[in-house]
């Protein structure tokens, strides 16, 4: 039988790693076993919640169905159930007699081939999320076909979880900042990459001499930025969740009890990558970090582009852009105050509005007016 399978198990692997996913094998399964329905779905097991979905040699209207379903599916709970190192028997967990009396197979599976059990291969599971790839097999299959589709997916159970180990490691590997040193040392201030709930990844020779001392904010036995005093400590806490869950910046946060003068910071989301795939997103735990600097205006030039690159963790250059945005010259105009060409003042916006998170030139300018409108606010109160 292996032998049979050669070009199947090479198409598995060339799924994986070339196309980022398994449809291309799934569809040449389904195309060699046409009367056998066959699906990849990655899914809350107990809700009607999809993330991703493939399905083959169903009829055209399935998706739909299963997405308007209002009763619940009896198969895909067993795969939180089963045991991964064998394939999943649905009648194992409930028969097919009792499947064909759910609310679900009569909304759904019996206008589908009357679908009554399923042979399943649990790739992964996380909590109440799944993926799996399945057989579902018709009432009308015989007992010789379907033992036919049982011993194939037996054969392809460890490769087809192992495909898929395979492309959710390379896309945690891809998640990953690159070389977060030698930009973080490029920000005139002092600077850090956090998790969100603070543990610090990264930092650069400023942000070590800066905490090292001891003051306002510090690093903790545990590696978490923290503080002594319990107002920063909280705010900090709360600037580190809205980033988070916002995945927009937050500041200028000010690190006085008084809230007036004196040193504050900014928390940015780190745009390092596009977001991952709906289908692997489940199973790989939120790691966007957070990039706080921290700003001292008695220990620091106060220009606005020195702002601007302590804020959004930009370099020289790129603040400088930002600022002849922000002080109403166009694109073009900036390149030529600063000297620059049209492409290479395209090219650092286009670095900029990543860096912040932003969508567009008006968008950047809008938040840059804002926190050099903020920090004016908060250096007169402290005068």
């Amino acid at each position: 039988m292996h032998a049979d399978y050669t070009d199947l198990l090479h198409k598995i692997y060339t799924s994986a790693l070339l196309e980022g996913g398994l449809s291309g094998v799934l569809s040449e399964l389904a195309a060699t076993y046409p009367d056998v329905p066959i699906s990849y779905q990655a899914q809350c097991v107990y809700k009607n919640r999809f993330y991703d979905a493939a399905l083959f040699n169903h009829e055209d209207n399935i998706e739909s169905h299963l997405a308007n379903a209002r009763s619940a599916n009896p198969f895909p709970p067993i795969a939180l159930k089963c045991d991964m190192s064998k394939v999943a028997v649905t009648k194992d967990y409930i028969s097919p007699s009792d499947v064909e009396k759910t609310p679900f197979y009569d909304e759904v599976l019996s206008n589908h081939r009357q679908i009554n059990r399923a042979f399943g291969i649990i790739l992964h599971r996380q909590g109440e999320d799944s993926a799996f790839v399945a057989a579902n097999l018709p009432k009308a299959m015989g007992a010789r076909e379907e033992q036919h589709v049982l011993e194939l997916f037996r054969f392809l159970r460890p490769h087809l979880q192992g495909a898929f180990s395979l492309l959710l490691e390379t896309t945690k590997r891809g998640t990953r900042i690159p070389n977060p040193e030698f930009w973080l040392d490029q920000i005139p201030t002092a600077a850090c990459i956090v998790t969100s709930d603070g543990k610090v990844q990264h930092l650069n020779k400023r942000a070590d001499q800066t905490l090292k001392n001891g003051g306002l904010l510090h690093i903790d036995r545990m590696v978490n930025l923290t503080a002594r005093n319990g107002m920063i400590r909280r705010a900090l806490e709360a600037a580190l969740s809205r980033a988070s869950s916002a995945s927009a910046p937050v500041g200028p946060v000010s690190l006085t009890q008084q809230r007036q003068g004196g040193p504050f910071f900014f928390v940015m989301p780190v745009q390092h990558k596009e977001q991952v795939h709906p289908g692997l997103a489940p199973f790989i735990t939120p790691t966007q970090p957070l990039l706080i600097t921290i700003f001292d205006p008695d220990e620091s030039p106060k220009n606005s582009e020195y702002i601007l690159a302590a804020a959004f963790g930009l370099t020289e250059r790129e603040s400088l852009l930002v600022q002849q945005l922000i002080l109403g010259c166009s694109l073009r105009e900036a390149a030529e105050v600063l000297e620059i060409s049209y492409n290479t003042a395209r090219n650092q916006l286009a670095s900029a509005t990543s860096k912040t998170g932003s969508h567009s030139q008006s968008d950047i300018v809008r938040r840059g007016t804002q926190i050099l409108a903020k920090l004016g606010d908060l250096n007169a109160e402290g005068d």
